[in-house]
């Protein structure tokens, strides 16, 4: 069974969910719609959503948020913060590669936080690629945001740890395939009496190989850019974000 089918659970959802903060979400989706080029009242897909961290704020933010993810614990989790937020919740339970929705549905699709990666296969991503380019509108931006490969591997972390507010302790051993270019990450967590494992591979690409599965994918007039606030995208930057477009 591939590693993400069953690792973005409730543990990943306690890992993970303290290193985003709601005022680095905001200022992100902030960014998202400034560099899509979206309006009010546009219509965006957030794919794969997770626990609806952007999903709800690009709500607030006066676009038609939608949702959609194959994790059923971080889908209930994002449910829930539109349920207090009084907000009314487009979530969907899907596979990147098949999505339920008709061709032209959205202005805008979101695929963020290196999520392309995830099946570590260039056929596969084409697949998830060419499914966000469909459901676009003829002329809608398609906005993907992963970990750059030339940052990552001019300083490879081999090993790191850190504890998290809730006194959990966190321990992370990665290994690097240069010629497959995926990182292996084993990871480890204890809090009180409780712990665990878990590990997971990404595909990390450089901006070469990103343009070029844009262009198998039919995508026109890529941008990039080194970080959310717009800087010019360098070999030096440390994340890779590209706005595409549907010819």
């Amino acid at each position: 069974m591939p590693w993400w089918r069953h690792y973005f659970d409730e543990v990943f959802f306690r890992l993970h969910e303290p290193l985003f903060p709601e005022q680095d979400s905001r200022r992100e989706v902030a960014a998202m719609l400034e560099l899509m080029g979206l309006p009010a009242g546009a219509r965006i897909l957030d794919a794969p959503c997770g626990w609806g961290r952007h999903t709800r704020l690009f709500g607030e933010a006066g676009v038609e948020a939608f949702g959609a993810d194959l994790s059923f614990p971080l889908l209930q989790r994002a449910a829930r913060s539109f349920r207090e937020a009084g907000a009314p919740a487009r979530l969907a339970a899907a596979d990147l590669r098949a999505l339920p929705f008709r061709d032209g549905a959205f202005d805008g699709v979101a695929n963020v936080f290196t999520s392309l990666g995830l099946f570590v296969d260039d056929a596969e991503d084409l697949r998830a690629l060419a499914e966000a380019r469909r459901v676009l509108r003829p002329g809608g931006r398609f906005l993907l945001e992963t970990m750059h490969r030339d940052d990552v591997v001019s300083a490879y972390a081999h090993r790191d740890r850190w504890t998290l507010p809730d006194g959990t302790e966190v321990r992370v051993r990665r290994r690097f395939d240069a010629v497959a270019g995926i990182s292996y990450e084993r990871l480890w967590w204890r809090r009180g009496e409780e712990s665990g494992e878990k590990r997971h591979a990404l595909r990390l690409r450089t901006a070469t190989e990103v343009d070029a599965l844009l262009r198998a994918a039919g995508f026109t007039r890529m941008k990039y850019y080194g970080d959310w606030t717009g800087e010019p995208f360098t070999h030096e930057s440390e994340r890779l974000i590209v706005v595409a477009e549907k010819g």
